[in-house]
Order: structure tokens, then sequence, then C-alpha cells
């Protein structure tokens, strides 16, 4: 018998649907969720939004809601939201080309579709708005069962379809909308054959030249096509028509030459009416070589200048300015305003006059580089060598110079701002979460659908692009807004809160570790070279995973591409497993209320947890990202599935001067094993680095994590200090940190300590006194302050550090001699079996040693790589080392310490060397409880320590 006895039974179902009687399905249910919370579905149509719940979900148990929005199947970039569901169809009125249907050319293509459901706090909960995308009619073959399938999309998958602009963005921020002051424009941009230039306005006449203009020769500015150059023509253009008005308005972009201009070179001349014998009827704006700059002056239609010219003092050389000349009656006067505003700083000069004459009349022509008509002062012939011309409008009404905002020149605008912009002159709804003032500056803003303008400035800056669910408009959540949330939603896992099983993926899908960045042919790449993901070959690292990426940036400079090419480098190396899905259903029981009304309310990039995941898993919660989310509504449930990725990179963003930074050095490991209780530690950096931890109280508590083990910080401290303010005699006694001196050499008598030093007498000489401390480990980074209290004689006197020490004969040092000729000499040497080589050595240059005066030492010992440094005490430690070896002879000793020695045929009389402010700063010892994060295991020698949680630098 084919198919099941349950899809025999909904397909009955479906074809008694629409019978009456106890056989159909019970209206009662439609629309509603399992806990009797109606979802509401609406439909725009005749410019009214209409109910239309009560025809979806009915068909049969089946029947259900599906809506996804933001970024979904772990795509890389927002795309359209999606609405699909089934709607009864029995008379028609879903199908839109039925003429006996009620909605019939009411509903079609783009109609507009909302899903809600309540938000749990007396209001709704935009699920999704949309616009419908398919209308597909089906009915089975008693014709019973009729449904259509509505499929809808977000307002994304209209944008993507949409055609780049065909003209500027200067052009269209002059005509969209086009004031009603404008009485004429001539955008300039006509390409190379045209034989004149053409108004933008419908009753405008085109401009026309006298010579030959070069068309489409300058470029110099990005939000305008390519403008004409005049150097071998001038322009000319009527004006149509109009009242005559109270004021008058010239502006225009002009490109003038670094070599400026010849004298009396007219830039612009404006023709009006002539009001009366004698009265203003043009006026010039030309180029003075005295000041660089430009001069307007007033003329009678005779060419007579009347009153004073009144000259501006920008040097204007090598400038592309929006130039604005003003005309404004005041009573029988008119004020005249020059303003230039510079277009690549978008500052404005501005020089202003009163000259008593009539009153304006309407413009009847501008003209660009004519022969000056002035018959007196300076007077230049017609064309203009190096200059363009551009964006000529004439108003009867003054205006703010800045109109255009930004479109001037986008370059600087920040990303957020520039969505913003988009969207509102494209009429859409927008919103955002973050300061869109605190994103990435753009580069221009190129000829381009809207979408894929508002997705470069999202690749840009980093950040979420998304459709408003409750409203048809786009939004924008800055890269800044993801830092260091707070979690929206914190579920439990033993709770049962999760409707499926979050799904860990490790794999290598979106890993970068090697990232080139280009802005306007600049390229910088950044590479992680270091790490588990880094780019060195296996088992060291994962290999090359390269990524390039074009950004349209208002900067080129180095140090910005390397930080968006480190960002990247940063976001394609998080080291954790992701969980592409976690799923709830929001009628479960163990969801609360407060959690349904943070479910509804999450957005895209807010954080999600999961808490307490199963032993199997590490045990650190779960913490990841929002990036989509996709809904499914039924009878039964309603589900909501969060695209996720991990919010690891996004967390404990900050800035080095922060209170709260917290840098992770650049290397650190375990220099013992340590059992699951241990809660002192000693650790060193490791092989190749230097920096060693905060030893700060303000600093603490911090976490680090050790083989998966998180431990709590409470103190660092060197392994090893001793300031000698005890009092001992015949011997060291006990170091601040608790270790016991041992002394070897000499008499007891010849040891001492009080008054911040401990002393070695050196009685005879050939014969050295040693004070050590047992160790088990090998690797020191140490220091401490020498002295002699007498100028040698005869033979240097010596104060030294010495590590890997067995005995007198077998031992590595790092020395101070103390010469004859007052030198002071840094010596590095090994003693095995009694046979000394000396590995280098150094003389303190400019020194002249005086008894008591004391000498800081440091030697560090790494492997076989041997270091020493001196330098006089209290003075500023060198940054580089003065003494370096290799050597592999010695490995290990059971001591560390100091060693003084009178060399032999020294004839001092009972010569001291004094040791003051002994310091093994590493290993460093921290003091810790365990188990942060329900970890327990021991460690072995040499396990990587890192902080748990280091502050990222922001981009």
């Amino acid at each position: 018998m084919p198919g099941s006895i349950a899809a025999q039974v909904m397909a009955w179902q479906r074809r008694m649907g629409g019978v009456a009687g106890p056989l159909s399905a019970a209206p009662s249910g439609s629309g509603e969720a399992s806990d009797g919370t109606p979802v509401q579905v609406e439909m725009l149509v005749s410019g009214a939004w209409v109910d239309i719940t009560s025809y979806t979900m009915v068909r049969d148990g089946s029947g259900q809601i599906a809506i996804t929005r933001g970024i979904r199947d772990e795509g890389s970039q927002t795309e359209a939201g999606t609405c699909a569901l089934e709607l009864k169809n029995q008379d028609g009125r879903f199908s839109p080309r039925n003429p006996s249907g009620p909605y019939y050319g009411l509903i079609g293509r783009n109609t507009p579709i909302r899903v809600s459901v309540p938000d749990g706090n007396g209001g709704k909960s935009y699920r999704i708005w949309s616009e419908a995308s398919e209308w597909a009619p089906s009915w089975d073959t008693s014709g019973t069962d009729v449904w259509t399938d509505l499929s809808a999309g977000g307002i994304l998958r209209r944008l993507a379809q949409g055609p780049a602009p065909e003209r500027s963005v200067i052009y269209n921020a002059i005509t969209s909308p086009l004031p009603a002051s404008v009485v004429a424009y001539w955008p300039c941009e006509d390409a190379s054959g045209a034989v004149q230039l053409a108004s933008a306005l419908t009753s405008g006449s085109a401009m026309t030249w006298t010579g030959t203009p070069t068309l489409a020769s300058y470029s110099g500015i990005a939000a305008s096509d390519s403008l004409p150059d005049l150097t071998s023509a001038s322009l000319s253009g009527g004006i149509p028509k109009y009242d005559d008005p109270s004021a008058t308005q010239v502006r225009f972009l002009a490109y003038i030459p670094a070599a400026g201009l010849s004298l009396g070179k007219v830039l612009v001349a404006i023709d009006q009416l002539e009001y009366s014998a004698g009265s203003s009827q043009f006026w010039e704006v030309y180029y003075d070589t005295a000041t660089r700059s430009l001069t307007i002056r007033t003329c009678a239609s005779d060419g007579t200048v009347l009153g004073a010219e009144l000259q501006h003092t920008l040097d204007v050389r090598g400038r592309l300015l929006y130039v604005s000349v003003e005309l404004q009656e005041v009573g029988a006067n008119i004020t005249r305003t020059l303003r230039l505003k510079d277009v690549a700083t978008s500052q404005v000069y501005t020089v202003s006059d009163t000259v008593f004459v009539t009153q304006l009349t309407r413009v009847t022509r501008v003209q660009f580089g004519p022969a000056s008509r002035a018959v007196s002062g300076a007077a230049g012939t017609s064309n203009l060598p190096g200059v363009a011309i551009g964006h000529v409008t004439v108003e009867n009404a003054i205006t703010a110079i800045d109109a255009l905002g930004v479109r001037l020149n986008p370059i600087g605008e920040t990303a957020g701002r520039r969505i913003q912009r988009l969207c509102d002159e494209a009429g859409l709804a927008f919103d955002w979460v973050g300061d869109l003032d605190d994103t990435v500056a753009m580069g221009a803003q190129p000829k381009a659908n809207l979408l894929s303008l508002i997705q470069e400035c999202v690749q840009a800056d980093g950040g979420l692009l998304y459709e408003i669910p409750g409203a048809l408009g786009l939004g924008y959540r800055t890269r800044v807004s993801l830092f260091n949330q707070d979690p929206t939603l914190v579920l439990d896992y033993p709770s049962g809160q999760l409707a499926q099983i979050p799904t860990p993926v490790e794999d290598d899908r979106y890993i970068q570790n090697k990232v080139t960045v280009t802005v306007s042919g600049v390229s910088a790449t950044y590479e992680e070279t270091s790490g588990t993901l880094s780019t060195a070959l296996p088992p060291a690292g994962v290999g090359a995973y390269g990524g390039e990426i074009t950004l349209n940036l208002a900067s080129s400079d180095a140090g910005t591409l390397q930080d968006q090419a480190a960002w990247r480098v940063h976001l394609g190396t998080v080291d954790e497993a992701r969980f592409p899905q976690i799923a709830v259903n929001l009628v479960h029981p163990s969801i609360t209320p407060a959690m349904r009304r943070a479910i509804l309310g999450m957005r895209l990039g807010d954080r999600v947890q999961i808490a307490n995941p199963p032993a199997w898993l590490p045990p650190d919660t779960i913490d990841q990202l929002v990036l989509g989310i996709s809904e499914t509504i039924t009878h039964f449930e309603h589900r909501v599935t969060f695209s996720c990725a991990p919010a690891s990179p996004y967390s404990s963003i900050g800035v080095l001067d922060a209170t709260e930074a917290r840098v992770d050095t650049d290397g650190s490991e375990l220099v013992a094993a340590i059992s699951s209780s241990a809660t002192a530690i000693g650790v060193q950096p490791s092989a190749g680095a230097d920096t060693l931890w905060t030893k700060d109280t303000a600093d603490f508590p911090l976490d680090i994590r050790v083989g998966g083990e998180i431990m709590r910080v409470t103190a660092i401290s060197d392994l090893v200090t001793d300031t000698f303010t005890r009092t001992v005699a015949s011997g060291w006694g006990t170091s601040d940190s608790g270790f016991t001196w041992t002394t070897s050499g000499g008499s007891a008598s010849d040891y001492s300590v009080g008054s911040g030093v401990g002393a070695h007498l050196l009685a005879t000489a050939g014969v050295t006194r040693r004070c050590i401390l047992p160790t088990v480990i090998s690797d020191f980074d140490f220091y401490v302050s020498v002295t002699s209290d007498q100028l040698a004689t005869g033979a240097s006197l010596t104060g030294a550090l010495v590590a890997r020490y067995t005995d007198d004969n077998n031992l590595y040092s790092a020395q101070v001699q103390f010469s004859t000729s007052n030198a002071v000499v840094l010596l590095l040497f090994k003693r095995v079996n009694s046979v000394e080589t000396i590995l280098g050595s150094y003389t303190l240059p400019g020194t002249t040693f005086a008894a008591g005066t004391l000498y800081r030492l440091r030697f560090k010992l790494r492997g076989s790589l041997l270091r020493a440094k001196a330098w006089a005490d209290g003075g500023v430690e060198p940054p580089e080392w003065h003494v370096t070896a290799v050597d592999t002879e010695l490995t290990s000793g059971p001591w560390v310490g100091v060693r003084s020695l009178a060399v032999s045929g020294n004839t001092n009389v009972n010569p001291s060397i004094q040791y003051e402010n002994f310091q093994i700063v590493s290993p460093q010892m921290f003091t810790l409880t365990r188990s942060i994060n329900g970890v327990v295991k021991s460690h072995s020698v040499g396990e990587d320590v890192r902080l748990a949680h280091p502050t990222i630098l922001a981009l």
C-alpha cells in the first residue's frame, strides 16, 4: 500500500478542509503557537495593513511560517531575509491574476508582508518586514485543497538588483531634490566629443564655447565625472527668463593650477538685465597676481568699474575650490560676498562688502574665461590655462555653502554615516547600533548600485549590515559596538533550554593567517608567524592561508593598511571550535518570560552564551555572536535558530593606556611540572622570548590559561630577592624570599650581612668566596649590584654572578673586574673541570672606578645562550647586551649565586667585595587559585602559559 497512514490522513484532511462539518479543520488553532499566543501575518493592500493570519497555517498540522534574516549557512555577508508560508486560497484571493479575487490588481510582486508575535511587553515583535517575491497557487485534484505558496524577501533582495546611478555624486546632490532657487545648472561632465555642455534642467539651454575646450579632462574630484579644461577655450551659458530676484548666487567648482594665472584673467563673469543706465550690469571675478587670489568687481554695461573692488586673500594656487559669488539686495545697495571652499579640507574662506549701487535683476548669462570687459584696472585675455570648471549653478536665493554636505567630497566620510546618508537618499528607513562616527573613514564614493556602496562600507569597517525587522529598511551595527558586550542571552545546557544539540565544528574554513590589504593601489601584508594557527608548517602551525582584499578607505598609509590586515588576521586565527547553530524553542517550558523577551529582542551581533556544557566538551562557557536568525513557527513550536561565530575575537578589546588592559607576553612556560593542587608555580619566558609578567599589585587578580585550565593569579614575585637588611656574622643567613645561603671558600668569618650589604672578605688572594642557593632548574635571569671597598693593587678584585654551578671548578660566570688601572671590565667565562675559558669581555667606556661605587650586573642564561651586561648602579639599564656567547658544555647545575675573588698577585689588605639587591627575576613565582573553569589536572614542564583573556588592540 503506497504511502504511510499518516500521509494519507494528512492528505484527506487537506481535501476535507473546505467542507463544513465535524471533519473540517478547526480554524480556531490557526495562526497560533502552542501556548495560545497569536502570530500575526499582515499584507499591505491599498495603503492599509490587512490581517491575513486566518489564511495561514490552516491546511493541516504541518503548516508553518519559515523566516530567515542576516548571515546564514556560515556565509560572509548579510543576505536578504526570506519568509515562506502557505495561504488558504479557495476563493482565489491570493491569486494575483484572478480577476474575481478580492485583491485583484492590489497584490503582486513586492507587496509588503510582515510577521509579528507578542513581544511580552504588551506590544509586537516583528520577525520580518518583507516584500512578496513569488505567489505560487497550487491545488489538489479534488479542487477542495487550494493554497498559495507565498515567498517574500527582505529589502536587500530588491536592492541587490538595483542599477548603478547614471550620474555623479555631486550631480545627484544638486538635483535630488533640485532646490526651487536653482534657475540654471550645467554639470559640465559631458564626454569627449560633445559639441556643447548640456543643461541638467529641462528648461535650460546648453553652455557653448569659444575655442577648443578639452572635455572630460580633469579627474581630480572623485565625486564628479571628469570636467573640461579651459586652457584653449572660454564658456558661455544663457539663463532662461525668470522673475527679478532680491538675491543672486552663482556657484561652481574650479581647479586653479599651481602656477596660478596671469593678472586679470577672468574666472567668471555674471551678466544681469540692465536695471537703468549706469547701474550694475555685470560682475567679474578675476585672478590677482599680487594676492595670488581672486577679486570681484562690479561694472556698468560700458565697462565702467563701479565702486571699490573686493579682494580675497586666500592663495588659490593648486587648489580645488567650490566658488560661491553671492549678491544680496540690502535696500538700495548690494552686499557682495565671495566664498571659497577648499574641497580637500572643507575649510571656507569668506570676504564681503556692501556697494552703493542699484538693485538686482535676473541673470542673463554666465561666462568662464572671457576677455575682461572692464575699462579700467587689471584686464585679462580670454581662456584659462590649466583651469577646470564644473557644476555651475545659478540661483535666485542665497543658500548655505555647505548645502551639498559631504557629497561635495565624500572622502573622509565615516562608513556608518555614509550608510546612513545612502539610505536616507534612497528613502529607506535606517537603524543603527553603536556610534556611526566611530567607524573607519571611507574613500571616494564610486558609481555603483546602492547595495554595493553600502557593502563596501560594511567591509571597510567590519560591522554587520541587517534588515530592520520592524520596517522596510536597513540597519548597521558598527564593529566597535561588537566589542566587550555583556551577553544578551545565557542558556543553561543541563536545564534543557536548547532545541537542538549545539554541535562544535573544528575545521579550517575561516583560517586566514596572511592577509594583504590594498587601498588605492597601495598594499600591505600582515602575517601571523607564531602560534597554532600561524603560517609555520605543521605541526608548529597550519601553513599559509592567504587572503587578499581591496578596501575603499580615505587613507592608504602603511599604518592604516597594516592595522586593517592585522585585524583580519586576528579574526582568521581564532583557535577554538565554532558553534554554527544554537536553537531554542520559545514555547518550551524551560524558557522563562524574561528569556523569551530576550530571545525575541536578539539583534545581529548580540552575544549568546551556553553555560555548563557537557563534560565531553571544553569546560569554558560557549560564547558566540549572533550573525543570523532563522525561525520556524508552527502549531507546536516557535523555534529560533541563531547562526553564530565565536565571540572571543570581539571580547577583551581595548587600548594600551586603559587601566583594565591586559597585554600578553610574547611567550611563557612552566619551569617545572606541577600537580593538580599546586598553588605556587614557576614561570619563565619561552625560548626566544624576553618579556616578564607584571608584579604590580594593582594588576591582580588576573587569569591565565595553562593546558586548558584557567588559573587565577593573585600575586607574582621574583623567584629570589635579597636586600640584605638583616645582620649576620660568619655567613649570609636566609634571603628575603626564604632561601638559605650556603657559603664556600675561605673561613666562616669571611662572610657577613648588614646595613643592606652582603660582604665577602678576601683575606687571601687566589681563593674564591661563594654564596650559593640550591636550585633544580638551569635557566635564570638575575641581577646583583657589586662593588669593592678598595682600589685594586697588584691584581684585580672581582665580584660575579654564577649559574649552573656544581663546584668552583664547574660553572658559568658573569664577572665584574675592578682592575689595577681602575677600569671596570665585564667578563663572561666558564670553568669546566678546573679549566677556565673566556667567552667574552667588555670594558665599560669612560669609567674610572672609585672604591665603594656600585655597578649593576645582569646575567641571563637560556639553554646554550649566555648574555651579560653591566652599568653604573642607579642608572638606566642599557637595552643591549654587552657580552653574548653560545656554549653547550654545561647544561645543568644544582646551585646559583655569587662568587668573589682577589686575583692571584693582588696586594690589597683584607679587601671586601660587597653585594646589594640580589634578584632572580626569572623564573617568576605565581601565587594562584586553581581550576577556575573546572579543569583539574597536572601539567608538564614547558607547558605554555598565557593570559586567559588578553586585551586585543582595537582596529
